[in-house]
């Protein structure tokens, strides 16, 4: 479904201003990584932690303001927490590696196969599609993933999604796909960083999800806003949620 004037294009100085976000996202796990700091950010809160090896599923801001608006953008930082009970750290890596089945796993994700594999890095295309009433969207996207174990037991992933385009029609004659940066601008770009470790004979699994989409239009708020500002923490939830349920099968 597309907007008319109120599609827009993806401006290089967004590109720099979310990299340069990104960028520091990245080092501050850096120091988590290497053992300068605790390795999950739940480390730091007892409570959080017990609550999360209970069961709980933990969904929160990254930033205290989120989103953060840039110029002609906003970046959406979320971090979760769930505890994966009675599995192997292995059984939840293939989980989040096997591109071949995402579609079959994630309920946003309709089709999905893998590019490519060099060792502990991948390449997987994923068609997603948000099912709002108001703004049906329609995504294809390239992830370049790449998976590290910093020490026993420990596991970290950054996830790159830069190449990401919108999809008119999606599944009938006149499916278009637009060039990357053009059309409403829901997804621009989707990073995640994945820290895995084993405990409790299972696996707490942390993930920061920052992305960025357009700023929203005055003119289409009512339309476009829910969107842009409910489904990246929704579909992180919905991520954390069924990576459990598939890794515990």
């Amino acid at each position: 479904m597309a907007f008319g004037q109120f599609q827009t294009t993806l401006q290089p100085g967004t590109i720099k201003e979310f990299s340069v976000y990104a960028k520091k996202i990245e080092q501050q796990l850096e120091s988590r990584w290497d053992g300068q700091r605790p390795f999950l950010s739940i480390d730091e809160s007892p409570s959080k932690r017990r609550k999360v090896l209970q069961g709980e599923l933990l969904i929160e801001p990254g930033s205290p303001q989120n989103p953060i608006g840039i110029s002609h953008g906003l970046i959406h930082d979320w971090l979760g927490d769930v505890f994966i009970p009675n599995t192997a750290m292995n059984k939840v890596l293939a989980v989040l590696q096997d591109f071949d089945r995402h579609h079959e796993i994630y309920p946003e994700i309709v089709e999905s196969k893998l590019i490519r594999k060099n060792g502990q890095d991948f390449i997987g295309y994923w068609r997603l599609k948000q099912k709002n009433p108001l703004v049906p969207v329609a995504l294809d996207v390239t992830q370049d993933a790449h998976y590290k174990q910093v020490e026993p037991g420990k596991w970290v992933c950054r996830a790159y999604a830069n190449d990401i385009s919108e999809v008119d029609n999606p599944g009938t004659a006149r499916e278009k796909k637009l060039a990357p940066g053009k059309g409403n601008g829901f997804l621009w770009r989707l990073y995640a960083y994945w820290s895995l470790e084993a405990v409790n004979g299972g696996v707490l699994a942390e993930c920061r999800s920052v992305s960025l989409s357009r700023d929203i239009p005055l003119g289409l708020a009512w339309a476009i806003k829910p969107v842009i500002q409910s489904v990246p923490r929704e579909s992180l939830e919905s991520t954390l949620r069924n990576t459990r349920a598939a890794a515990t099968k």
